[in-house]
């Protein structure tokens, strides 16, 4: 087994929340921290802000299925903050920043969720009102009020163990930096942000002794738009790049695209997703019809132009072997299901199963249809087992991954019946003349192994160490 040399520190990655039937961001964060602690031998933990009665489930759902090892944990604020005592509390009144609102007081229990009570009463643009957190003895924790014109005006409201108020705050990034205040350096804090939902939250959080890394995942642009219109979600961050230690793009594509709008920074740097990939070489010889898609069943996915594709890859014919398994689950499966009753086509949606990326190693090819991905780690997990992928060229990651006509194909965005003709044609091939086609993808998915991606974090960090050394140096 390889090993990593990583400079001190406590390392942790930062997420909003752990899906139960999470997906690429998730599983690319627990890949990396599972090398982490295999190949730099340190433990790594993870950060989560979404409120839950418990994560106990959650945490006995990664152990069990491997996805959580041995050095690995899982934290989270609420939880956290609601064991505290009074003494703690109190350390938060020098950090408040308003007062309790006049007229604030704790909701009564109309409408319970996990150890959450909302206010029915909405404002018009659908927001909650207020959201009060409870203690798992009933005594209420912390109260997230909207109020004022237009909802504009925030308070959230620390209470004591008796769930007697103690002061407020403007913003919930000032609740979860008394947080991570309290966690352990050892000298310094190591904290990779994945989810950009606690990056917005982290922006703003600034101490000597924290390293903050931000790995941007997915488009920073709206779909379809010109260079220049950012995505709402992600304006916050690429508007404060300077505000971390390194901002981690997935491809070199984007990397530049970034600098090129927003300005060249020394910050931005590139590091692609690992995935494991066999080390037994996949099978070559399998038969050519089966098609495997793992993808959630959401809008971005477009997985309506999957099924139109295999309808008209199809034809007329009355039998014909190539056939779609589509893996995932999502808001759009009954609308899915009918377009495949409508269409006819040779396509059956299977569900989530945390397993389904197996599958790739039984089938012909891979489909990908997004609007927009970061580095997409189902192309390298299907090409790691001999599937060849068939993707839109979409922004980001299939062209730095996939060289059309040697290890996978590529079709224009949004080009159904592009997609349809190379479907057909992998189908209708002979297993003998996509063999090669498998092996130059298998020998592709390697690059993309934890040797090498986990050889580019320890250099990454090392230079992250040696600039701030450099930096003291200066002050001192």
């Amino acid at each position: 087994m390889f090993r990593i040399e990583l400079p001190p520190g406590t390392h942790y990655a930062s997420m909003w929340d752990i899906p139960d039937e999470y997906a690429g961001m998730t599983a690319s964060m627990l890949q990396r921290s599972r090398a982490l602690v295999l190949h730099g031998e340190v433990d790594v933990t993870i950060l989560t802000f979404q409120h839950r009665k418990s994560f106990d489930p959650v945490r006995d759902r990664l152990r069990a299925s491997g996805a959580m090892i041995d050095g690995m944990r899982l934290i989270n604020v609420w939880e956290d903050v609601s064991a505290w005592t009074d003494d703690q509390l109190g350390a938060a009144m020098t950090t408040f920043n308003r007062p309790v609102p006049e007229g604030w007081e704790p909701l009564k229990a109309r409408e319970a969720d996990e150890g959450r009570h909302v206010r029915e009463l909405r404002a018009e643009s659908g927001r909650h009102i207020q959201i009060d957190h409870f203690r798992p003895d009933g005594t209420l924790l912390a109260s997230d009020r909207r109020h004022g014109e237009g909802m504009r005006d925030r308070s959230v409201i620390l209470c004591d163990t008796r769930g007697n108020p103690l002061g407020a705050w403007r913003r919930a990034s000032s609740f979860f930096a008394l947080w991570l205040d309290t966690l352990r350096r050892d000298p310094v804090a190591w904290i990779i942000v994945d989810s950009k939902t606690s990056a917005n939250s982290l922006i703003n959080y600034s101490r000597p002794d924290v390293v903050k890394i931000h790995v941007v995942r997915g488009s920073h642009l709206q779909r379809g738009g010109e260079a220049g219109t950012l995505v709402r979600s992600r304006r916050k961050v690429m508007k404060h790049l300077n505000s971390w230690d390194t901002v981690v793009f997935l491809t070199t594509t984007q990397r530049d695209e970034v600098a090129a709008l927003l300005g060249s920074r020394a910050n931005l740097k590139v590091i692609p997703n690992s995935r494991n990939v066999p080390r037994e070489a996949p099978s070559l010889s399998r038969p050519s019809g089966r098609g495997v898609m793992l993808s959630s069943l959401v809008d971005r996915k477009r997985v309506q132009h999957a099924i139109r594709a295999m309808a008209e890859a199809r034809g007329r014919r009355l039998r014909w072997k190539g056939r779609l398994e589509v893996w995932g689950s999502g808001p759009l499966k009954r609308k899915l299901s009918l377009l495949i009753v409508k269409l006819r086509a040779p396509v059956r949606l299977r569900g989530y199963s945390p397993n389904a990326v197996d599958e790739f190693a039984h089938a012909s090819f891979s489909l990908l249809t997004s609007s927009a991905e970061g580095l997409p780690g189902v192309l390298i997990e299907s090409m790691g087992r001999g599937c060849i992928p068939i993707s839109y060229d979409m922004p980001y990651g299939p062209a730095d991954i996939i060289t059309h006509g040697v290890n996978g194909f590529l079709v224009p965005n949004g080009d159904v019946k592009t997609l349809a003709a190379q479907i057909k044609f992998v189908v209708e091939s002979s297993p003998t003349d996509l063999a090669p086609l498998r092996e130059a993808a298998y020998k592709r998915a390697l690059e993309f192994s934890d040797e090498r991606v986990m050889g580019l974090w320890a250099s990454l960090m090392a230079e992250i160490a040696a600039r701030r050394d450099t930096s003291k140096a200066v002050d001192r």
